[in-house]
């Protein structure tokens, strides 16, 4: 069954395998093709006769297609190929896997049945809309209501973040012109962002074709790079292909024709569809209806109301509180701790999806989301596959409670649907918030408190707590004699070594991997999984003898686009030839141009995390908080030496995703899934590298991040953030994204960290302001306690650079300047009702005349009172209130001496 279902899930995601080869225009004998296209493609009927014409000619194009796909992919010729006909022999070959999969538009078997019902879920497609579809041509204008005069070569995918509309604002109508779309390019941090239509959409079909062409050629390409060794495992190939295909169809339309928005990719199409079918499949099975009359059935559509489907939704529960713990050695490997407990959580996520995976024998394609923490399987809805969930649960949170003693837990929330509750609009809006209420339910179940878990754990402090958190019992003494549990160790083994490894493996029991410089396994266990990291692909034929006895379950690259040597991280195509997890995030390390920098870092010689400033090292925390010093001498250095802590989420996320888009499908909602995952999972640990090299993405993925930096260089990040996420979301003023910062010493404890954080953030997020004459809250930035919307936020950099232009050309004192930051804060007493503060006018105008004219350097003292009036006054004070004393700060603490 676990190889079966695989099978099936495979067929069904590339049943458009022929849109992608078709616009390439494969090139195919026309005596094949024409004999293709009588077998797969439906005919046009007009007044209830046939024409003659075919429609929906990809189809014929998946089945060529895949002559070139088998030759390197999994045997799909010879041997068991149940539940398909094999294509070798005498048998039957009408359902042969090649059939199933290609004749979608014009299904006739069971098998056809179940992926082209599954294809037809995953769209949304109501009995009438989908005939009317299936009758129109490929070439037909895409999305006539748009009137954009492309057919299917030249159109290129629409965001789905334009359309997103919210009641306080946006564009919620379907029907509106949309004016951005994606470069058909394979992923890359860069071409995530979407573009001007009239930019990038072409207009002739030969260099529009010429685009497909060279992408497809990547692709090929691609698929030659799958280690040949796993093709003997189907769920570990197939888990490499998903990642080769989102690569190169991540940015393809599904759909072109009968005026069908070209909203989803083929990538988001596939990947609904494979898990539906898997799903149907399975379902039937253990049904025993698989004959003609099941057929007729899912043709008829008279089953579609039977809870076929069960969707299974996973959610980690006190995270924060794991990441931040704290104990007696916490502050020495602070940075190191983050590092590797925010990885060791990503992997908690991604090992939990696998191990409901493995327990419901389904392969990875049915793993829909994963992001943040939550993921979601789409499962069939039997007795067998619920009993595996609850037993999951109960096996993976009996794990936490033996290991973290309850302070991390899981949460899984199954929720049972019909093939009707994904196509009816109004039924999948309700489907999808019911399953956000069954999850929050499962977050007031953390553990079986009142049933089979122990309300009181025992546990062993024979040698004390654990240095490194101390809600833990010490199992163990580490190589320098501290007292560690086996959880922290693997912490810090992962944090020291992420910086130079990328690649893992999974496997089901790691005896067959021994530990070397280039592999090593985690030294425990997680959900029974062994963990192993390793940087040499190549080592024992890229692990070909694990994957062939089927304990090498999957073989993952976190690695991070381009590197930290090259200018172009944002271009660098994510391709590796595995399959790939955003489960890394960028660490700062030390290069060749810092070792005459030393200086810069005597102040913290003492410090606890003070290390080697050497090539290759990564950069402490203290290290860090000596960034933003400066030489004006190059002997001697001054500057604050302070961290910020950066913490941010899109507001209103679950309004978007319930309430966003006005027709929403499933494919929809994966795909604004994973494109919302993306910008914070891929390209900001890329624009990191790339530009903030002294960033520490601590976690970022799902709508929410936690950075670590130096103090004014977060500052700057979390603008350019703000910018690029507006241009992310096609300039959709109803998504934002709130953030809070807090400046520290480096020293603080972790969860002092967090929590200075957090509290930024609520002020972020409580900020109520004025905008365009409209009031509004979120939208915002807070430092130094004070918030500020981000569309205000400009002025503040603004005043910020203009002090700094001031100071050098009046020799503006340290006096003069700090005055300013008294006479802000009377002004905020003044606002609030105090009578004397509101005396602060005068008194500006007074020190601002009196330091003019005491200085005989300063020439045209008219003018330049006018301009310290003009800056310090009307565009500082007056104008941004206490919002000013940001740019005042920031000024004063690149003067400090340290």
């Amino acid at each position: 069954m676990h190889n079966a279902t695989a099978k099936v899930a495979f067929a069904a995601y590339l049943h458009d395998l022929g849109k992608f080869a078709e616009r390439a225009r494969l090139e195919v004998p026309d005596e094949k093709l024409q004999t293709h296209i009588q077998l797969y493609c439906p005919v046009r009927f007009a007044d209830g006769k046939p024409t003659g014409h075919y429609t929906h000619k990809h189809a014929a194009y998946t089945a060529l297609a895949w002559d070139i796909l088998e030759k390197h992919a999994p045997d799909l010729v010879r041997g068991d190929m149940y539940p398909f006909a094999s294509r070798q022999g005498g048998e039957d070959k009408t359902d042969s896997l090649l059939n199933a999969s290609a004749m979608h538009h014009k299904p006739d078997t069971f098998l056809q049945w179940i992926i082209a019902t599954a294809d037809r879920v995953a769209s949304g497609f109501e009995r009438e809309e989908f005939e009317r579809y299936n009758q129109a041509d490929d070439n037909a204008e895409s999305a006539a209501g748009l009137k954009t005069g492309k057919n299917h070569y030249q159109a290129r995918l629409l965001t789905l973040f334009e359309q997103v509309g919210l009641k306080a604002g946006g564009k919620p109508s379907a029907n509106a012109d949309l004016a951005y779309c994606y470069p058909l390019k394979s992923l890359s941090p860069e071409s995530i962002f979407p573009q001007k239509r009239e930019k990038i959409e072409p207009s002739e079909n030969r260099p529009a074709q010429q685009e497909y062409r060279e992408l497809w050629q990547a692709f090929l390409q691609g698929l030659e790079e799958i280690p040949a060794t796993h093709r003997s495992n189907w769920h570990l190939w197939l888990d490499h292909f998903d990642t080769l295909w989102q690569s190169y169809t991540q940015a393809i339309p599904a759909a072109t024709a009968f005026g069908v928005k070209p909203e989803v990719s083929l990538y988001d199409h596939s990947k609904t569809t494979a898990a539906l079918a898997a799903a149907l499949w399975r379902w039937h099975e253990a049904a025993r209806q698989t004959d003609e009359a099941a057929a007729a059935a899912l043709k008829s559509r008279s089953d579609w109301d039977e809870q076929k489907i069960l969707l299974i939704q996973g959610d980690f529960f006190g995270i924060q509180n794991f990441i931040f713990a704290s104990g007696s050695q916490t502050n020495k490997h602070a940075a190191k701790l983050l590092r590797g407990r925010s990885f060791q959580v990503s992997l908690f996520a991604e090992l939990a999806a696998l191990k409901v995976l493995r327990a419901c024998d389904l392969p990875p394609t049915s793993q829909i989301l994963n992001a943040a923490g939550k993921f979601m399987i789409v499962a069939p809805n039997t007795a067998k596959v619920r009993e595996a969930v609850e037993k999951v649960r109960v096996d993976i949170n009996q794990w936490f409670l033996q290991h973290s003693y309850g302070q991390v837990a899981l949460g899984l929330a199954t929720q049972a649907a019909s093939c009707n509750d994904f196509v009816n609009k109004e039924g999948f809006k309700a489907l999808m918030k019911q399953s956000f209420e069954v999850l929050e339910q499962a977050k007031l179940q953390r553990f079986d408190l009142t049933a089979s878990a122990a309300t009181v754990l025992s546990a062993d402090y024979h040698l004390g707590v654990c240095c490194y958190n101390q809600q833990l019992p010490g199992e163990e003494l580490d190589d320098n004699g501290n007292v560690v549990a086996r959880l922290s160790r693997d912490q810090i083994y992962l944090g020291s070594e992420l910086v130079r490894k990328d690649r893992l493996m999974v496997l089901e029991h790691g005896d067959s991997i021994t530990d070397s410089n280039a592999t090593r396994k985690l030294s425990l266990p997680l959900f029974d999984f062994t963990v192993a990291f390793t940087e040499e692909q190549e080592i024992s034929g890229k692990f070909g003898a694990q994957a062939k006895d089927g304990s090498l379950l999957r073989f993952w690259d976190f690695s991070l686009p381009g590197n930290t040597e090259r200018p172009d991280n944002t271009k660098s195509n994510l391709w590796q030839g595995y399959a790939r997890r955003y489960i890394n995030a960028y660490v700062p390390r030390f290069s060749e141009g810092d070792s005459w920098l030393e200086g810069k870092y005597t102040v913290i010689k003492e410090a606890a995390d003070s290390g080697e400033v050497q090539p290759g090292n990564p950069k402490t925390f203290s290290h860090l908080a000596c960034e933003e010093r400066h030489s004006e001498d190059g002997q001697s250095f001054i500057g604050k030496v302070a961290i910020a802590t950066l913490k941010g989420d899109v507001d209103n996320l679950g309004s978007i995703f319930q309430q966003g888009l006005s027709e929403p499908t499933f494919a929809k909602m994966a795909a604004l899934s994973r494109q919302m995952n993306h910008f914070f999972s891929l390209w900001l640990p890329a624009c990191c590298a790339e530009k903030y090299p002294n960033t520490y993405t601590v976690f970022a993925g799902g709508d929410d991040f936690f950075l670590i930096g130096p103090w004014l260089k977060i500052q700057q990040l979390a603008a350019e953030m703000h910018a690029c996420f507006s241009e992310y979301v096609a300039g959709n003023k109803g998504i934002t994204f709130s953030a809070g910062i807090a400046v520290t010493k480096p020293d603080l404890p972790l969860a002092k960290l967090s929590a200075y954080a957090e509290e930024a953030l609520e002020a972020a997020k409580n900020n109520q302001y004025k905008h365009e004459g409209k009031a509004c809250l979120k939208n915002s930035i807070c430092v130094y306690s004070q918030a500020v919307a981000w569309p205000q936020w400009a002025p503040i950099q603004t005043a910020s650079a203009r002090i700094d232009e001031l100071k050098q050309s009046y020799g503006l004192s340290t006096g003069f300047i700090y005055s300013m930051l008294q006479f802000s804060e009377q002004a905020e007493k003044a606002a609030k009702g105090d009578v004397a503060a509101s005396m602060w006018r005068s008194r500006f105008a007074y020190r601002t005349r009196r330091y003019v004219n005491d200085n005989k350097h300063i020439g045209d003292k008219n003018n330049a009172y006018k301009q310290l009036t003009e800056a310090f006054y009307q565009n500082g004070i007056e104008k941004l209130g206490a919002k000013y004393r940001i740019a005042l700060f920031n000024h004063f603490y690149l003067l400090r001496a340290r």
